[in-house]
């Protein structure tokens, strides 16, 4: 095994939640208040209420249609960490990592362990996951879709992106953030996100009716395996 930040916290310290829908701001003001108030690492895995378009901290935004949006009641959010636009979908699962007090572990290092350890528990339950090896940035370098970028460490099926994450820190507490698609709508997806093209999905893999539940059983073997 490769060496790993999160061997510093215990298995038996993580907190897991488990959370209903919520609508997109509401998610993400859910997502930063853990990371404000961070004392214990945390896997949260949560869903949406409707469709919601979020975009990156300092992302353009004069590429949306809002009126489009509205017509396919589509919510517009900002996320607080950054990376590029992503169409949730309620029937997605999405996760967080909250982790107190990083100290000096550098963004890549992080990033890459965490999506180590999912890339793992998806293993541990059937996924062909891999981490990506190389990064991959389409050559519009200014294409809006979180999905068309590839950051080494990704977790990806094929060499195409399954995992699509983002990360920011408040207070030396770190937030990291991500989206497993069990079904892309394509055509809302190219629709929104001009010229987008998805990436892998749970039905694709033959995982369609993967549950949340699952995947923290798979996290906390994961953990006890490698740093118990």
């Amino acid at each position: 095994m490769q060496s790993n930040f999160l061997g510093r916290y215990a298995p038996s310290s993580w907190r897991y939640i488990l959370d209903p829908a919520l609508s997109g701001q509401a998610n993400m003001d859910r997502d930063y208040r853990l990371m404000e108030e961070c004392c214990q690492p945390t896997l949260r895995l949560y869903a949406w209420e409707r469709p919601t378009l979020s975009l990156g901290r300092n992302q353009r935004d004069n590429w949306i249609d809002r009126a489009l949006c509205q017509e396919h009641d589509v919510e517009v959010v900002r996320r607080p960490t950054g990376g590029r636009a992503l169409l949730h979908l309620p029937s997605e699962i999405t996760y967080a990592v909250i982790l107190p007090q990083v100290g000096e572990v550098g963004v890549q290092q992080a990033f890459t362990d965490i999506a180590w350890v999912l890339a793992q528990a998806l293993l541990r339950l059937g996924l062909p996951v891999t981490p990506a090896t190389s990064g991959h940035i389409p050559g519009s370098a200014s294409h809006p879709s979180c999905m068309a970028v590839t950051a080494p460490g990704e977790v990806t099926v094929n060499g195409r992106k399954f995992v699509g994450s983002a990360q920011v820190r408040h207070e030396g507490n770190l937030l990291q953030h991500g989206v497993i698609v069990r079904c892309y709508d394509r055509e809302l997806l190219q629709l929104l996100i001009p010229g987008a093209e998805p990436g892998v999905d749970l039905q694709e893999l033959g995982f369609a009716e993967l549950k949340p539940e699952q995947i923290v059983s798979a996290w906390q073997k994961v953990l006890a395996e490698n740093f118990g």
